[in-house]
């Protein structure tokens, strides 16, 4: 089974923050085939282009897309925080078609005041809240400082012209006919740092080595414990992923990697930190 692992942004020009890492899942391991950033596997570095063409490529236009993506994205917001005949409800689709319509002309600064606003007149405790399956991996809330323009970005800009369209799953909220993934392209939700503590890996103090003088190392020992667990590079250097100081091709591995444990789950949920209209986070 094809799968991929993509290390998301929000940015402006995400083109060498996005990373995309393939890889096919068989028996006992993940033999992975390409890494490589968005400034390369797409045309242009512009936020516009990038996401245009990243939706194709998770629809599975062209030879290198399709199967099941896993993208370091927050695939749906708080209950607390949607609109009542909405937050009713356990129907993702409508939250996601909301969030498109809501914010078609926000920038990540104001999606993330306005959400900030609404859980406010809500009865939570907190302004910036987080979905059931976000305090148990240690994922921050979907529209903090640093989560909003990925957010906003990914849900609006990404996700919902695909499901729109009808061209990926999104299991577990929306599975393909088969309850899981289906015939069609899936798109899934991964968080790296929760992957990571998940094998007993570093999941901190691997990125920017100016501030953290052991990254490489760290790097190292993340990338050897991948190989342990059974991942097989095959045409992709090992140096290519332990050279991106920022993190993001390694993440994008750990990305793969997560994808491959919960087919091999056959993406089965957690149900103590599920909700249906929130999303869900696989590990």
């Amino acid at each position: 089974m094809r799968v991929h692992g993509i290390d998301f942004s929000g940015s402006a020009a995400p083109g060498e923050d996005i990373w995309l890492v393939s890889g096919e899942v068989a028996d006992d391991h993940l033999r992975v085939t390409d890494a490589r950033p968005a400034s390369e596997a797409f045309d242009g570095e512009g936020r516009t282009a990038v996401l245009r063409d990243l939706r194709g490529f998770l629809a599975g236009d062209g030879p290198d897309g399709g199967g099941i993506a896993g993208v370091d994205c927050s695939l749906g917001l708080p209950r607390a925080v949607l609109p009542d005949d909405i937050a009713r409800t356990d129907g993702w689709r409508g939250a996601l078609d909301w969030v498109a319509e809501r914010f078609a002309d926000a920038d990540g600064r104001s999606f993330q005041s306005a959400l900030k606003e609404r859980a406010r007149a809500s009865d939570a405790d907190g302004v910036e809240l987080k979905r059931a399956t976000d305090g148990p991996t240690g994922a921050s809330s979907p529209y903090s400082f640093i989560t909003r323009y990925q957010t906003l970005h990914g849900l609006r800009d990404v996700l919902a012209p695909l499901v729109r369209a009808d061209r990926v799953a999104v299991p577990p909220m929306l599975p393909g006919d088969d309850g899981n993934a289906g015939d069609r392209p899936a798109v899934v939700e991964v968080y790296p740092a929760a992957t990571l503590r998940a094998l007993d890996l570093p999941d901190r103090k691997y990125k920017d080595d100016s501030k953290y003088p052991e990254g490489p190392a760290r790097r190292e020992r993340i990338l050897d414990g991948l190989v342990d667990w059974g991942v097989r590079l095959d045409g992709v250097p090992r140096e290519r992923l332990l050279s991106d100081a920022g993190g993001d091709a390694l993440d994008g591995l750990v990305a793969a990697v997560a994808v491959a444990r919960a087919v091999a789950a056959d993406l089965c949920v957690d149900g103590t930190r599920y909700d249906p209209l929130e999303g869900y986070i696989y590990v």
